[in-house]
Protein backbone atom coordinates (compact mmCIF):
# COMPACT_ATOMS: atom_id res chain seq x y z
CA UNK A 1 0.00 0.00 0.00
CA UNK A 2 1.94 3.43 -1.28
CA UNK A 3 1.73 6.30 1.18
CA UNK A 4 -0.42 8.00 -0.16
CA UNK A 5 -3.27 6.09 0.03
CA UNK A 6 -2.55 5.41 3.59
CA UNK A 7 -3.18 9.11 3.84
CA UNK A 8 -6.00 9.13 2.41
CA UNK A 9 -7.43 6.02 4.27
CA UNK A 10 -6.28 7.67 7.54
CA UNK A 11 -7.76 11.27 6.45
CA UNK A 12 -11.50 9.98 5.60
CA UNK A 13 -11.43 7.98 9.01
CA UNK A 14 -10.21 11.16 10.80
CA UNK A 15 -13.68 13.52 9.10
CA UNK A 16 -15.64 10.46 10.33
CA UNK A 17 -14.17 10.65 13.81
CA UNK A 18 -14.62 14.13 13.50
CA UNK A 19 -18.12 14.21 12.64
CA UNK A 20 -19.34 11.72 15.46
CA UNK A 21 -17.22 14.19 18.34
CA UNK A 22 -15.47 11.67 20.01
CA UNK A 23 -11.76 11.35 20.60
CA UNK A 24 -10.31 7.75 18.80
CA UNK A 25 -7.03 6.20 17.77
CA UNK A 26 -6.47 5.05 14.41
CA UNK A 27 -4.25 2.63 12.99
CA UNK A 28 -3.48 1.17 9.47
CA UNK A 29 -1.51 -2.22 9.13
CA UNK A 30 0.08 -3.58 6.35
CA UNK A 31 -0.59 -7.19 5.15
CA UNK A 32 1.87 -8.04 7.37
CA UNK A 33 0.46 -6.79 10.31
CA UNK A 34 3.29 -3.85 9.99
CA UNK A 35 2.10 -0.51 11.53
CA UNK A 36 1.93 1.56 8.80
CA UNK A 37 0.17 4.56 10.30
CA UNK A 38 -0.69 5.53 14.23
CA UNK A 39 -2.72 8.89 14.92
CA UNK A 40 -4.52 9.92 18.00
CA UNK A 41 -7.21 12.34 17.33
CA UNK A 42 -8.29 14.43 20.37
CA UNK A 43 -6.98 12.75 23.70
CA UNK A 44 -8.58 9.12 23.52
CA UNK A 45 -7.54 6.81 26.28
CA UNK A 46 -3.96 5.34 26.22
CA UNK A 47 -4.96 1.87 25.76
CA UNK A 48 -6.82 2.84 22.91
CA UNK A 49 -3.52 2.29 20.76
CA UNK A 50 -3.44 -1.50 22.04
CA UNK A 51 -7.11 -1.53 20.99
CA UNK A 52 -7.29 -0.35 17.56
CA UNK A 53 -3.96 -2.02 16.91
CA UNK A 54 -5.82 -5.50 18.28
CA UNK A 55 -8.83 -5.24 16.17
CA UNK A 56 -6.78 -4.27 13.15
CA UNK A 57 -4.42 -7.21 13.49
CA UNK A 58 -7.77 -9.40 14.33
CA UNK A 59 -9.11 -8.38 11.27
CA UNK A 60 -6.14 -8.99 9.16
CA UNK A 61 -5.51 -12.62 10.99
CA UNK A 62 -8.79 -14.05 10.29
CA UNK A 63 -9.78 -11.94 7.02
CA UNK A 64 -12.73 -10.08 8.26
CA UNK A 65 -13.64 -8.01 9.91
CA UNK A 66 -13.48 -7.67 14.08
CA UNK A 67 -17.68 -7.05 14.33
CA UNK A 68 -17.58 -10.46 12.88
CA UNK A 69 -14.63 -11.55 15.04
CA UNK A 70 -16.88 -10.26 18.04
CA UNK A 71 -19.86 -12.78 16.87
CA UNK A 72 -17.31 -15.81 16.62
CA UNK A 73 -16.06 -14.67 19.92
CA UNK A 74 -19.83 -15.46 21.35
CA UNK A 75 -19.88 -18.77 19.31
CA UNK A 76 -16.97 -19.92 20.03
CA UNK A 77 -14.96 -18.06 22.65
CA UNK A 78 -12.70 -21.03 22.98
CA UNK A 79 -11.46 -20.70 19.29
CA UNK A 80 -11.03 -16.68 19.87
CA UNK A 81 -9.30 -17.18 23.07
CA UNK A 82 -6.83 -19.32 21.88
CA UNK A 83 -5.95 -16.51 19.00
CA UNK A 84 -5.43 -14.01 21.92
CA UNK A 85 -3.02 -16.01 23.27
CA UNK A 86 -1.30 -17.21 20.36
CA UNK A 87 -0.79 -13.44 19.36
CA UNK A 88 0.07 -12.10 22.61
CA UNK A 89 -2.79 -10.21 23.20
CA UNK A 90 -2.88 -8.89 19.57
CA UNK A 91 -5.93 -10.01 18.64
CA UNK A 92 -8.66 -8.02 19.80
CA UNK A 93 -12.76 -9.53 18.86
CA UNK A 94 -14.60 -6.19 19.04
CA UNK A 95 -16.24 -4.09 15.95
CA UNK A 96 -14.06 -1.46 14.89
CA UNK A 97 -11.53 -2.76 12.45
CA UNK A 98 -12.05 -3.56 8.50
CA UNK A 99 -9.76 -5.21 6.38
CA UNK A 100 -8.51 -2.62 3.45
CA UNK A 101 -8.78 -3.48 0.08
CA UNK A 102 -7.82 -2.63 -3.53
CA UNK A 103 -10.32 -4.01 -6.17
CA UNK A 104 -10.46 -7.75 -4.35
CA UNK A 105 -6.51 -7.91 -2.97
CA UNK A 106 -6.47 -7.24 0.47
CA UNK A 107 -3.65 -4.70 1.47
CA UNK A 108 -4.13 -4.40 4.78
CA UNK A 109 -6.40 -3.53 8.04
CA UNK A 110 -7.54 -0.03 9.88
CA UNK A 111 -8.12 -0.53 13.02
CA UNK A 112 -10.22 2.40 15.52
CA UNK A 113 -10.62 2.45 19.02
CA UNK A 114 -11.92 5.22 21.90
CA UNK A 115 -15.54 5.49 20.70
CA UNK A 116 -17.88 3.16 21.14
CA UNK A 117 -17.60 -0.37 19.05
CA UNK A 118 -20.17 0.51 16.51
CA UNK A 119 -18.81 4.15 16.42
CA UNK A 120 -15.54 2.59 16.11
CA UNK A 121 -16.37 0.37 12.80
CA UNK A 122 -18.22 3.07 11.66
CA UNK A 123 -15.22 5.21 11.32
CA UNK A 124 -12.92 2.30 10.28
CA UNK A 125 -15.61 1.83 7.27
CA UNK A 126 -15.43 5.29 6.02
CA UNK A 127 -11.58 4.96 6.16
CA UNK A 128 -11.68 1.89 3.88
CA UNK A 129 -13.94 3.87 1.88
CA UNK A 130 -11.39 6.19 0.55
CA UNK A 131 -9.61 3.16 -1.37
Amino acid sequence: MQTVDVVRVVEAAKVEAAKIGTPVTITVLDLGGVPLWLERQGDPGTFTSIVADGKANGALTMGRSSAELGAMAERVPAVVNALIARTGGRFVAVAGAVLLKQGEVTVGAIGVSGATAEEDEQIAKAGAAAL
